[in-house]
């Protein structure tokens, strides 16, 4: 019985340890995060900011954007989240072309925010986390 604890307890400490089972983890506490986000969200907000200055690889937050997009209602909110159903999910972003940002606000509440790409890909879209720590990519 002893020897049998001692294996599992080993088992469990070797495989918690490696590499694809912390990624794993990271990912489903991400995905959790970001869905709980979107779930809590009362409105969202995209703000279009000048192509001209994505390139310039700065928080475009520091600009004032071009146009403010808002969605508020519980049918626009749902269409909102449909977006992410087929989404590929990818590892640190380093640089991207900033031209959007979205912002989800529970009440006047800021829950998260991330910066849209729409110039590094033709027919994609990358969404990324405000630390660049993870992105999706999603069809356009």
């Amino acid at each position: 019985m002893k020897k049998g604890f001692i294996i599992i307890l080993v088992s469990i400490l070797l495989f918690s340890c490696s590499d694809k089972t912390q990624n794993t983890i990271q990912n489903i506490w991400e995905d959790y995060s970001f869905n709980t986000t979107i779930s809590n969200s009362t409105q969202i907000i995209i703000k279009s900011y000048d192509s001209t200055l994505a390139n310039k690889r700065v928080n475009v937050e520091a600009y004032i954007p071009s146009k403010i997009y808002r969605a508020r209602t519980k049918k626009q909110l749902e269409e909102f989240d449909k977006i992410f159903l087929n989404t590929e999910k990818t590892d640190y972003c380093c640089c991207p072309n900033n031209s959007y940002s979205i912002h989800f606000l529970n009440k006047k509440e800021e829950l998260d925010y991330f910066y849209v790409d729409t110039i590094e890909f033709k027919n994609k879209v990358r969404i990324c986390e405000k630390s660049y720590q993870f992105s999706y990519i999603i069809n356009k």
